[in-house]
């Protein structure tokens, strides 16, 4: 039901009903003269477009069997024994074949077109565009007068691309035909259709059949009787828009061919309309445009001797419509409205004349009822109504009067109680400052930061700790986008918040950054979204500084594993060892037999040099379990780094690798193990000068470079090691931190290979013990290598990229 109260919340009583009364007296009429007049209109267009319709059709079906008919001309022709005659002679004895045939060719010619009074040219061209043979007519605009034959001086030549650019790809019994326009004898321009027919013998193609039709002929089949007699036109267009006819415009029949007018379909109608026209498609228009319109193609069927599918056709598209203008159909619809309305307008007028008299009887009162109540809500609860209707309005008014009378009874209880209430209220607000101070001071001794963002993601409080946590001042940051606060310089890398509010759960990650210092830091976030009725309203945002627990995690991971490590080879290596001396000493004893054939002391060989391997890998899994202690003495660094490298230089050589090394003469003795730091070093470098060789395959051209420096550290340095004997009685409290503070004076063992490089997955695990990609390795060295360097005090870093090689680099304290 419609409610005229919320459509039009601005009208009054009276204008409501008025709009009543009205309705009641007009809708009726209404409705019924809508309903003629649309009745009307669609009788009046189905008759139009169904008239309309019918003389397109008949249109269309007159040309087809216009078409047909010179189809059916075309063929008598092309078989006559005349014309068949003459391709043969011309195929056989081109040279003689116009002397014997022709002059027969061209009366039969003549003849026919005589006969048919509606060619204008009949004409035979050769494959070089001569004419051979030309009939026409005398008269340019008169086709049913004398033809002639064309002397041999009037013959053109050469001039007749168009007509073999039309047949081109055509069979023998194919035609095809398009409009054009000729100039005649008398300079006179002839609009005809042209119709070509290839002629082929029984081995080439041997010209072209070349008829052209007075395009008038074709102009009288349009202009024929049309059914609808309410004005109207009829219209022949080009593909592209250009009149060939046009019955109010284009009448004259020597003046048809496009370019010669500049009036074009295209500026006459619509762009939408255009294309609907010359879409190729039948159909009728009545939308979008002053007229009713039906439209056609024309010559859409093509041309086939004996073959019903289609072939090339009209090389210019053609359509044609008939149309009538919408005021012509719908001027007695137009008015019957008028007629309406006049009607229409008198039971307006007399419906508001009436209501306004009946709307005045209890206007009035109603007045004088919103006057009372606008006195009463201002709160005079002592003003009464005085209404005398008797009626429904006037007993509305005595509530209105006992309303007020309620009212003011209970006006005095409401100011007894406002009074108790704001007592209330005051010691309930004091009891929340007291529960809300409460809650700052939990907040701010709790070590996390707690931070609450709105919806729109801006901060909006914090607690103490917040500075102390995130080194921001909570005042700078107010009401700023907590993206742009925190990602920005990687303390969070990223908003928690947002996807806490996109899930609507719990979310937290533990991000890695770096402090002031350089130093490492790792920040746990934890975003709770806060709902109120189901819906997030903000996110509580929960920072901790959790460094020193993922140190201890580290830590505690890594002591656990060497001491599992270490366990382990010490058992092997025990279990081994006594197994391998025994072997070992049956396998001399029999090497030394005299009985023995060479091949089998070769193989005996052979099997000792193998348990001599084994020995040696036993030997490094014992150092791994109980490495000897360290003894440290002052030496030279820049010595232990040539005698590591001297040690080295075979195997680099038997590589084919240039070493090149830059050490720094500047760099003091200090105290360090040389023997432990040697071995160190020298692991390295068979590692470095391995990696030039991948898949089985050497890298030629390689080149290790060994570099020392005193340098000053402008970062923080950490690293978890595991210093001494995994198997002593306190190994579980071995596990230390090494941090080299930002400014300690180092010395820097840096070497950097051009080899292969290390896998990015396998980068985080090179010194673990017993991880190797080698086929042969142990996976040991490594491991011994960052022992040595921590059991120095200092970190061993690599760097490396697949392909371009890899950069170890060790940092020792020069002053403990």
């Amino acid at each position: 039901m419609i409610n005229l109260n919320k459509l039009l919340p601005w009208l009054s009583i009276r204008s409501k009903l008025l709009i009543a009364f009205a309705g009641l007296s007009i809708l009726p009429l209404t409705l019924v003269g809508i309903y003629g007049i649309v009745s009307n209109v669609r009788t009046m267009k189905e008759i139009a477009l169904e008239n309309l319709n019918h003389d397109v059709q008949t249109i269309k079906w007159n040309t087809a069997n216009f078409l047909e008919n010179i189809e059916s001309d075309l063929r008598v022709l092309n078989n006559s024994s005349a014309l068949q005659q003459f391709i043969g002679k011309r195929e056989s004895f081109p040279e003689r074949a116009a002397e014997s045939v022709l002059p027969r060719l061209q009366n039969e010619l003549l003849t026919f077109a005589k006969t048919k009074g509606i060619y204008y040219q009949l004409r035979i061209v050769d494959e070089s565009g001569d004419e051979l043979l030309r009939i026409e007519c005398l008269s340019a605009t008169d086709s049913g007068s004398a033809y002639r034959v064309a002397p041999p001086g009037e013959l053109r030549h050469a001039g007749e691309s168009y007509y073999f650019l039309l047949i081109d790809g055509l069979a023998g019994d194919q035609i095809a035909f398009a409009p054009a326009e000729l100039i005649s004898q008398d300079n006179e321009r002839v609009p005809v259709i042209g119709f070509a027919m290839p002629l082929i013998g029984m081995r080439q193609r041997h010209g072209i059949l070349i008829a052209n039709v007075f395009v008038k002929n074709l102009l009288q089949i349009i202009e024929g009787k049309r059914h609808l007699e309410l004005g109207g036109k009829v219209v022949l267009a080009t593909g592209d828009g250009h009149y060939l006819y046009h019955s109010e415009k284009k009448r004259d029949w020597n003046r048809l061919l496009a370019s010669r007018e500049e009036d074009n379909l295209q500026r006459d109608y619509p762009p939408q309309v255009a294309v609907r026209l010359l879409s190729g498609n039948e159909g009728t228009l009545t939308e979008g445009i002053d007229e009713i319109i039906s439209y056609a193609p024309l010559f859409s069927r093509k041309i086939i001797a004996d073959r019903p599918e289609p072939s090339v056709g009209l090389s210019v598209p053609v359509v044609v419509f008939e149309s009538v203008s919408r005021d012509a159909i719908m001027g007695s619809v137009r008015s019957f409205a008028w007629v309406f309305a006049g009607f229409l307008l008198l039971f307006l007028g007399s419906a508001i004349g009436l209501g306004l008299l009946a709307t005045q009887q209890f206007t009035r009162p109603i007045a004088e009822l919103w006057r009372g109540a606008g006195i009463i809500a201002k709160g005079n609860y002592r003003h009464r109504l005085r209404v005398e209707t008797h009626d429904e309005i006037e007993r509305l008014a005595d509530q209105f009067n006992a309303m007020a009378g309620s009212l003011e009874g209970h006006e005095k209880e409401i100011q007894q109680h406002r009074a108790k209430l704001e007592e209330m209220v005051a010691q309930r607000t004091h009891e929340l400052v007291e529960e809300k101070t409460k809650l700052q001071v939990v907040l701010d001794n709790v070590p996390s930061a707690f931070v609450l963002v709105n919806k729109e993601f801006r901060i909006q409080t914090a607690s103490a700790t917040f500075a102390a946590v995130t080194g921001l001042r909570f005042e700078d940051v107010r009401g700023m986008d907590c993206r742009a606060v925190f990602c920005k310089d990687g303390f969070c890398q990223e908003c928690v918040c947002r996807q806490a509010f996109l899930r609507g759960e719990i979310v937290s990650h533990i991000d890695r950054t770096d402090d002031k210092k350089g130093g490492e830091r790792f920040i746990e976030h934890i975003a709770i979204p806060v709902k109120e009725d189901g819906l997030i309203t903000s996110i509580l945002e929960i920072i901790t500084d959790v460094t020193k627990r993922k140190r201890f995690e580290e830590q505690l991971l890594r002591t656990e594993r060497l001491m599992a490590v270490g366990e382990m080879s010490s058992i092997i290596a025990h279990e081994f060892r006594n197994s391998l001396t025994s072997v070992k000493m049956i396998m001399q004893l029999q090497k030394e037999s005299q009985r023995l054939r060479r091949s089998d002391k070769k193989s005996i060989a052979v099997a000792l040099d193998s348990i001599g391997q084994m020995e040696g890998i036993v030997a490094e899994l014992l150092n791994f379990a109980r490495p000897k202690p360290m003894e440290f003495r002052v030496e030279r660094l820049n010595t232990i780094v040539n005698e590591s490298l001297a040690l080295a230089q075979p195997h680099i050589n038997r590589y084919g690798i240039a070493a090149t090394k830059a050490l720094d003469a500047a760099l003091p003795p200090f105290s360090m193990d040389a023997s432990h730091l040697k071995e160190a070093l020298v692991n390295i470098l068979l590692n470095a000068a391995q990696a030039f060789e991948s898949n089985g395959q050497r890298m030629n051209g390689g080149v290790i470079r060994i570099r020392t420096k005193k340098i000053r550290l402008s970062k923080v340095l950490r690293d978890l090691s595991v210093a001494g004997d995994v198997e002593s009685e306190n190994s579980t409290s071995l596990a230390k931190e090494i941090v080299l503070g930002k400014g300690t004076e180092c010395a820097l063992i840096e070497i950097r290979d051009t080899g292969c490089g290390i896998e990015r997955d396998h980068l985080g695990r090179i010194f673990d013990p017993f991880f190797t990609t080698k086929t042969n390795g142990t996976g040991l060295g490594l491991p011994l290598v960052k022992r040595t360097v921590n059991a120095h005090g200092g970190i061993v870093m690599v760097k490396s990229k697949k392909g371009r090689g890899t950069t170890f680099s060790i940092y020792l304290p020069l002053a403990s």
